[in-house]
């Protein structure tokens, strides 16, 4: 056979099976219809298939049961009947499928069994047979070209893999790809081959014709505007843009590149480069058609909205894309959240009585101001594709972390550099200052960073310098952001502050953090899910800042525990929780009652975390598009290492099951989850905050568990003064006490509600 004839014929074999599959959704939507007297198809089912999954061949064939709200309730949901032709035309599709991957002895047989008068069941039986495989592989006409190896490295038609027409035009499609990003821009590939269906061998061979290696020429820019406005980025610009100038030897993936860069400028609404054919220079010169169509270049955005623990939240967005002329991308963000609770927004009617007052009452920290970011962000497209991306930020905010502490940032500057290692593998090295003060509750500064004394505490919540360096890495490998169903990704991050790079001597610390999915697709539209994620913080003595701490629980991470209440955690006490008791003279200790139970729970934080997550998703039978239920395993732990320790105490790590139920709403995934916590409240310091004293200064009092060492307090005219800045961690709150299995079931349930993506 002829390579041309050979090539014409493997091209013509190809469009037709495209065709036929790309028709395939017309032909069910017209001939699966019931009409009177029709039966209807209430199962499909295949047997005897082991290369390929039942969901993979029931995209091939036309017939299609009826939809399971349908096969169940007989009235709701889409009938489908037994096409009028027959299962003749879906036989012969799937042995063209088998036959176009390797199988040219498969053999397929079909049973229709009754169901009643008015309905079937039909059966595919698969004899897949052996494949046939690659006795030989000869790949000519690559003399000419360097590193010729380089070219024909890992196809699918290696001796003794299958053989098959798929594969076959992949590698055909794999080295012409190869040849034109070295600069052959006209590389074509004529494939041959010789089967043997009776030993089951195919010899096949690929004549490629690289052509002469080509230089860019001419790159002509064609630009328009969005509703026939004039454009507004020069062609001069544009050509700055692209990554490559004329002279560079052609190269189809740097053209990719710079299409797909354009695109993520989101100037554009039409970024087209293609090889201009009409122009004759010699086969040794390429001309490039840029044909750009503009978006708009300035917009103004406007989000409002309402979550758990941020109240009511607006957030405005002014950008344009063609700043001083140059395609630069200015961004100006102003966001303001918990209005309707925090100060001075907390009285404002109609706003105040929405919020989750019974919850952000807990926390008199970060959520007792107005949180609010204003901030302005230039990026500069340079050097796209395999050059860095700079960009620069100025900022100041007031941001919270529930229950555990309270960042005002007085003036932020921002600078990072990213570039794209490979596709979808971005790094970004940054830079950020800032110049502010970080707030937490008393007692956490006592517990978490041995600052029991007011002038300590002071001391260590002043205005500050924190200067911090990162590095951060990501790959994405899903199928879908939102809601993936298949693939991985991975991602991590290295964070340091040190007194070198602009941080005060006191906030030193070094931090990783790493986390990993993986998604695996079930019959059925169910997903297999698992994350893992780890974090690790050290090198000095003292413990970071808040914000820099590791924290676990809530709707994504520990399902089982609370916002951030994973780990070690403080406790806070009122009068009606305690008692006095008098040691003698002048000095008393504060006792737990029997009972007692905290009236606010602290998150510490810790140094070191583990967490993992295992999901089984499910789609609803009847709504599909609309609801998903999860069965999960979360589990981890946060510890906080001693100085010079590695001991993670791996038996303390926390297991809690659970179930969630997710909507899939117009604005994003909608989750609520029930997690089970089997484990009894951890133990840890307790405190009974005083009104201020005479000096204006508000001490913490240890409170100790009945069977514990007591704490010793002075008691002077001026108010209770603390004996000791130790306190031990023995307070642990009361169980719900019930006879009733059913009652202390429902008491260990922790409901917790997410909007967006999980994980």
């Amino acid at each position: 056979m002829r390579a041309p004839f050979a090539r014409a014929l493997v091209r013509s074999l190809t469009c037709a099976v495209v065709a036929l599959l790309g028709a395939q959704s017309v032909l069910r939507a017209q001939d699966v219809q019931c009409d009177p007297g029709d039966k209807e198809v209430r199962s499909l089912s295949f047997v005897g298939n082991s290369t390929y999954s039942d969901d993979v061949l029931s995209a091939r064939v036309l017939v299609t049961p009826s939809s399971l709200v349908r096969r169940y309730l007989r009235i709701l949901g889409t009938k489908r009947c037994y096409p009028s032709d027959g299962l003749r035309p879906d036989v012969a599709r799937l042995k063209q499928f088998y036959r176009n991957n390797g199988f040219y002895s498969a053999q397929i047989d079909t049973v229709v069994r009754p169901l009643g008068r008015d309905a079937v069941a039909v059966t595919f039986r698969i004899d897949e047979g052996a494949p046939i495989r690659v006795d030989s592989l000869a790949i000519t006409g690559l003399d000419s070209v360097a590193d010729a190896a380089s070219i024909t490295r890992g196809l699918e038609l290696e001796v003794g893999n299958r053989f098959g027409l798929v594969p076959m035009v992949a590698d055909e499609d794999t080295i012409v790809s190869r040849l034109r990003n070295i600069g052959y821009p006209r590389a074509e590939v004529f494939p041959a081959t010789r089967t043997d269906s009776v030993n089951l061998r195919a010899e096949v061979g690929f004549d490629v014709q690289p052509g002469p290696r080509a230089r860019v020429n001419r790159i002509v820019v064609t630009r328009a505007g969005v509703d026939q406005r004039p454009p507004e980025i020069d062609s001069g610009v544009v050509l700055r843009l692209l990554g490559f100038r004329s002279g560079d030897l052609y190269d189809a993936q740097a053209i990719a590149n710079a299409q797909r860069n354009l695109y993520q400028l989101g100037t554009y609404r039409h970024v087209g480069i293609t090889l201009d054919t009409t122009w004759q220079h010699g086969d040794t010169l390429a001309d490039l058609d840029v044909d750009l169509v503009e978006d708009y270049i300035r917009r103004v955005d406007l989000e409002e909205g309402w979550a758990n623990l941020d109240c009511f939240r607006v957030n405005g967005l002014y950008t344009d894309n063609n700043f001083l002329k140059q395609a630069r991308h200015l961004e100006l963000n102003a966001r303001l959240s918990k209005i309707g609770f925090g100060a001075p927004t907390g009285s404002v009617p109609g706003l105040s009585n929405l919020c989750r007052r019974h919850q952000l009452e807990k926390d008199s920290i970060s959520s007792s101001k107005l949180n609010y970011y204003a901030g302005a962000t230039l990026r500069q497209p340079q050097l796209f594709g395999s050059a860095w991306v700079p960009s620069y930020s100025a900022y100041t905010e007031r941001r919270g972390e529930y229950l555990a502490y309270l960042r005002t940032t007085v003036i932020g500057l921002d600078a990072s550099a990213t570039r794209d290692i490979s596709l979808l593998t971005p790094i970004r090295f940054g830079y950020t200052f800032e110049y502010g003060r970080t707030q937490a509750q008393p007692a956490v500064l006592c517990a978490a960073f041995s600052r029991c004394s007011q002038a300590d505490q002071d001391a260590i919540q002043r205005a500050q310098p924190l200067a911090v360096a990162s590095a951060t890495l990501s790959r994405n490998r899903t199928d879908d952001v939102v809601d993936p169903t298949r693939g991985w990704a991975l991602a991590g991050e290295f964070r340091t502050a040190q007194n070198v790079i602009g941080s005060d001597p006191s906030l030193r610390f070094v931090k990783g953090t790493a986390d990993g999915m993986w998604y695996l697709p079930l019959p059925s539209r169910a997903v297999f899910a698992v994350r893992l994620r780890a974090g690790w913080i050290g090198g000095y003595s003292q413990l970071p800042p808040p914000q820099e701490r590791l924290y676990a629980g809530g709707e994504t991470s520990v399902r089982g525990y609370q916002k951030n209440l994973l780990g070690s955690v403080v406790y806070l006490l009122d009068s009606t929780q305690t008692d006095v008791q008098h040691l003698g003279g002048d000095t008393v200790a504060f006792v737990s009652k029997g009972n007692a139970r905290q009236t606010r729970t602290i998150p510490a934080g810790g140094n070191s975390l583990v967490v993992a997550n295992v999901e089984l998703r499910l789609r609803d039978p009847f709504f599909p598009d609309l609801l998903q239920y999860v069965l999960f395993t979360d589990g981890g732990q946060v510890w906080t290492r001693s100085t010079g320790t590695h001991n993670l105490e791996l038996g303390k790590f926390a297991i809690t099951p659970g179930v969630g139920v997710r909507y899939f709403s117009p604005v994003g995934p909608i989750q609520v989850n029930a997690g089970y916590n089997p484990y009894p409240s951890p133990r840890g310091p307790a405190y009974f905050v005083v009104t201020p004293n005479a000096s204006n200064q508000q001490p913490l009092i240890c409170v100790t568990a009945p069977d514990a060492e007591q704490v010793r307090v002075l008691q002077t005219p001026g108010g209770l003064v603390p004996l000791s800045t130790e306190c031990p961690s023995t307070f642990a709150p009361a169980q719900t006490p019930s006879s009733n299995s059913l009652v202390r079931l429902f008491d260990r349930i922790v409901w917790t509600i997410s909007i967006g993506t999980g994980f």
